[in-house]
């Protein structure tokens, strides 16, 4: 095999052949130029998720079983996997008690809802990382959802509370936030499935809470 290239510097090149960069020891030149998640974000893949402007949801101080506070759902007709990157939720009013935590159900079709949610909760908002692009989430982020045959087993801490020194810290509004970024494609929610979300905390002084999320949407292979 023989393979020809140029030894030099990086030059970003859109149009016209590419040539393989070389290093002067003739050796292929690999070095990470795009920051991780640039391409998913060009290629209109991403998305990120808001309930910020929705009605929040007071925290339950047990772990539930077929009780979800907020379901994010991909619709059996859709074509493609989602792959969560970052998921939290954001106290939107109230004073927040100390020491809170997201909980997940992972929902397999067996846990969905007897009644299919059909749209997002009012002023939950998906967006597209790349604002020019034509690409629209199907996802479907709806409250107060009713799972199907779930048990308290099912459930899992998955976003923390923000703490300081190893003390949990009871922040002030708008700024309590429990959140989990280091997913990174973790998580995944298939057509048909969907991903149970419950703020398990104290009661605080009438804490509200509402999830925001980022994910990757695009067709794959299941096994």
């Amino acid at each position: 095999m023989l393979i020809e290239g140029l030894a030099g510097r990086f030059a970003q090149k859109v149009l016209g052949p590419v040539v393989a960069r070389l290093t002067g020891n003739q050796s292929l030149a690999v070095s990470q130029v795009e920051g991780e998640g640039d391409e998913m974000s060009r290629a209109g893949l991403r998305y990120h998720m808001s309930a910020v402007g929705a009605t929040g949801i007071a925290p339950v101080q047990a772990i539930p079983s077929t009780a979800a506070q907020w379901l994010i759902y991909n619709p059996s007709a859709n074509i493609v996997s989602v792959f969560l990157d970052v998921i939290g939720a954001v106290n939107l009013s109230g004073t927040a008690g100390s020491g809170e935590n997201l909980y997940a159900c992972i929902c397999g079709p067996q846990f969905i809802p007897a009644t299919l949610p059909v749209k997002s909760a009012a002023n939950v908002f998906i967006q597209n990382a790349n604002p020019i692009s034509q690409r629209a989430s199907q996802l479907v982020v709806a409250s107060a959802q009713t799972l199907q045959n779930a048990a308290v087993g099912n459930w899992f801490p998955l976003a923390f509370g923000l703490a300081k020194d190893g003390v949990v810290a009871v922040a002030p509004v708008a700024t309590g936030v429990c959140e989990q970024r280091d997913l990174r494609g973790k998580l995944m929610v298939p057509p048909g499935c969907g991903l149970a979300l419950a703020i398990i905390a104290p009661t605080g002084t009438t804490p509200l809470y509402a999830p925001f999320a980022s994910w990757r949407e695009y067709a794959v292979d299941l096994e």
